[in-house]
């Protein structure tokens, strides 16, 4: 039979081959299909970018929200304690070489520990007892571990005399603490007119000075352990948000002013973490840098944006979002999404600049084993400025924990550079170190707050 070929071009609605084919609703509809897929790319692009900003929002904040209930954290379990040791669960804390001090209920309970000297079980540590600060005894419970080791105040620890203080900064009257020397007591004479200005670290207390304040006490010089805005106890900057060094600065050259004001007339700068960040900013901006003789840096947080890169790529952060979190703290329009009231000035806080800028001798101790403020930085700010920086690594210490792991090593350490900064080579050498024996007895009105 012959096919009339006629039909299939003049069939009616199109060719009988295009009405024998089934529907394509996909080509039908391809401007449809487009448009959703254009929409969804849209919406998850806008939801990444909003989940990338709320990321970077969380990561900016972090370290620049005052948290002092981490203080109080209870971080060790202690399983059994006996009249001369306690057993610890073992951890990373708990086993690292030197010494611990413990708390417990808040500072009701404080006792103070030794090295490790044995494992009584597969899973916990031995620690003599060395001395209890509190009445209350220690029990089996949590605890929370004091880095400071010392507990309270100068006169309650160590039994000087200690005056409250205060400090007029930009932001209103800062609480120090003031420990003059004392020839009676053993101080060298002569250099009541040094003064230490000490710095605590990010989320600590000047009771961080404790570890010290003998050695400085028994060279002569006069103590001044400060406080800075949003401490616990000092008034709040504007935004109540720390600025790591950027602003805290001031309170560091406030007091100063105060010590130069009653006497001072050559300075010693002491720091630890993000205390011996203000320090490095306070060295280079302060107007009496004539008068400061010295720097000392316990970890000190040398370069910031290394430190937030560091703690970003630890919790796995994509690069967008480090970087973002930067820009929203180091720039204006980004400061305000953060709740700063300005930028950080964190490219005037790094290795590079310090380096052109310092003068002044300075003693830097870092832990290696520093998981918080990383010790690289350091030792290319030592690289830097030989001539100028005494570095003295830390193997087996964590974050300002050196003097903890090796208390004579330590003070032997500063009492000797303070004594060549100071001239006082034959009063430093003639100290024993540690000054204050970390198994003293508790004093008469001991307590176990850390202030």
């Amino acid at each position: 039979m012959m096919h009339d070929l006629s039909r299939l071009r003049t069939a009616p609605g199109g060719t009988l081959l295009q009405r024998m084919l089934p529907p394509r609703p996909d080509q039908a509809r391809w401007p449809h299909v487009a448009g959703y897929g254009l929409a969804g790319a849209a919406g998850a692009f806008a939801l990444s970018a909003g989940l990338l900003t709320v990321g970077a929002r969380v990561m900016a904040r972090l370290p620049l929200v005052p948290r002092e209930s981490l203080r109080g954290r209870r971080d060790v379990t202690v399983r059994a304690v006996h009249p001369e040791r306690v057993h610890l669960d073992d951890s990373a804390t708990t086993r690292r070489d030197g010494l611990l001090a413990l708390r417990q209920s808040g500072g009701t309970v404080h006792v103070r520990l030794g090295a490790v000297d044995g494992r009584p079980t597969p899973t916990t540590v031995s620690r003599p007892l060395l001395a209890a600060d509190t009445a209350e005894p220690l029990r089996v419970d949590r605890a929370t571990t004091n880095g400071f080791f010392w507990a309270g105040t100068p006169r309650t620890a160590h039994g000087l005399d200690t005056e409250e203080v205060e400090i007029s900064s930009p932001v209103g009257p800062m609480p120090a603490w003031r420990v003059r020397p004392d020839e009676s007591a053993g101080s060298a004479a002569g250099q009541a007119d040094t003064w230490a200005i000490l710095v605590h670290g990010h989320g600590s207390a000047r009771g961080e000075a404790l570890r010290i304040i003998p050695l400085l006490h028994r060279l002569g010089l006069t103590s001044l352990a400060i406080t800075y805005r949003n401490d616990v106890g000092a008034p709040a900057s504007a935004d109540r948000m720390h600025h790591l060094g950027s602003a805290e600065w001031e309170d560091a050259e406030a007091a100063i002013d105060y010590a130069v004001d009653h006497g001072a007339k050559r300075l010693v700068l002491v720091g630890w973490s993000m205390g011996g960040g203000i320090v490095l900013r306070t060295s280079v901006r302060s107007a009496h840098r004539d008068r400061i003789a010295a720097l000392v840096l316990d970890s000190p947080a040398v370069d910031w944006q290394d430190i937030l890169v560091y703690h970003a790529t630890a919790l796995r952060a994509p690069a967008p979002m480090r970087r973002l979190a930067l820009w929203m703290m180091t720039s204006r329009i980004g400061a305000r999404m953060v709740r700063l009231h300005e930028p950080l000035a964190l490219d005037e806080m790094t290795p590079d600049h310090y380096g052109r800028h310092l003068r002044h001798r300075t003693l830097l101790f870092h832990a290696l084993d520093d998981a918080t403020v990383p010790p690289a930085p350091s030792r290319h700010l030592a690289a830097l400025r030989p001539d100028l920086i005494e570095f003295e690594p830390f193997e087996g210490a964590s974050h300002t924990r050196e003097w903890n792991r090796d208390p004579a090593r330590y003070e032997r350490l500063l009492a000797d550079f303070l004594g060549d900064v100071l001239d006082l080579r034959e009063e430093a050498a003639a100290l024993e170190v540690p000054v204050r024996d970390p198994a003293t007895p508790a004093l008469a009105g001991s307590i176990g707050l850390r202030l």
